[in-house]
């Protein structure tokens, strides 16, 4: 159990990164704020040199992966947060640096339980993708298949949880106001992304889900889920089929490459009705 000076701590910590940020400003100009909370607001940016603008993406980037992860979240709350506030955090990039490779290499041997070349007859150290939770790998197995191996960040599960409680402890808090702050279940809502949250912390649980939605689409010839490795994957690895691909945000590229793209929103509709359904 946190105590209540780390939690204070903390608070006051990510009070100043929001304050920085700008991101406290509604609260100082809302009458509806509580007086005590809209003066913790002010002390918070003392001597800090706000920006035009509120950046409350980058608040929750500088805050940390937890803090990534709820803003993705509170992005779909407009009533928790206000209109402006979630359009912002729309922006939110899942992204960190990388991870150097030693330390893949020792997550995934530890994970698997053998050495990384009885796995693998290449992994390329540089990841494609490096987010708050884990990064992805371009690697070749031993049998000579092209993969992709996702390896959850070490200490990620700690990191997540310690700062959660913390959320916790401030939800219950708001929720104690009363008044609009309670009406809008500060508690359920962080409740919902510790759920969320946790369960993405295990990778066989990701795989099971990829496994399920391979089945169920199976007679979809459009649509394709990359086959799961399970003898290369557990709780903080998941080993799975590479596919090359172009985004569906990328127009110009979709188009460049001949991807029909009416016939394309077809498959999704059918792909969407039939997950839907």
């Amino acid at each position: 159990m946190t105590s209540r000076v780390i939690h204070f701590w903390r608070l006051l910590k990510w009070g100043r990164i929001l304050a920085r940020n700008g991101a406290l400003l509604g609260i100082e100009r809302s009458p509806a704020s509580p007086a005590g909370l809209r003066r913790i607001a002010r002390l918070a940016r003392l001597g800090a040199f706000l920006p035009k603008q509120p950046d409350y993406a980058g608040a929750f980037e500088k805050i940390g992966p937890a803090a990534i992860k709820l803003g993705q979240t509170l992005a779909t709350r407009p009533d928790l947060v206000g209109e402006e506030a979630a359009r912002d955090l729309l922006r939110l990039q899942d992204t960190l640096p990388a991870l150097p490779f030693g330390k893949v290499r020792a997550a995934v041997e530890q994970s698997l339980g053998v050495p990384l070349e009885t796995l693998f007859q290449s992994v390329d150290p540089h990841p494609v993708g490096a987010a708050s939770v884990a990064q992805v790998h371009k690697a070749v197995t031993t049998e000579g298949r092209t993969v992709a191996v996702k390896i959850l960040r070490p200490g990620i599960e700690e990191k997540f949880t310690s700062d959660i409680e913390t959320y916790e402890w401030i939800a219950a808090h708001a929720a104690a106001r009363g008044g609009e702050l309670a009406r809008l279940r500060p508690r359920e809502v962080i409740a919902t992304f510790k759920q969320w949250t946790l369960r993405e912390l295990d990778l066989r649980r990701e795989a099971a889900s990829a496994s399920e939605l391979a089945d169920m689409m199976r007679a979809e010839s459009g649509y394709l889920v990359p086959a799961i490795d399970w003898t290369r994957t557990s709780r903080r690895v998941m080993t799975l089929e590479w596919i090359d691909g172009i985004k569906l945000t990328d127009r110009d590229a979709l188009a460049a490459a001949g991807v029909d793209l009416k016939a394309t929103a077809r498959t999704l509709v059918r792909a969407f009705l039939t997950q839907a359904i």
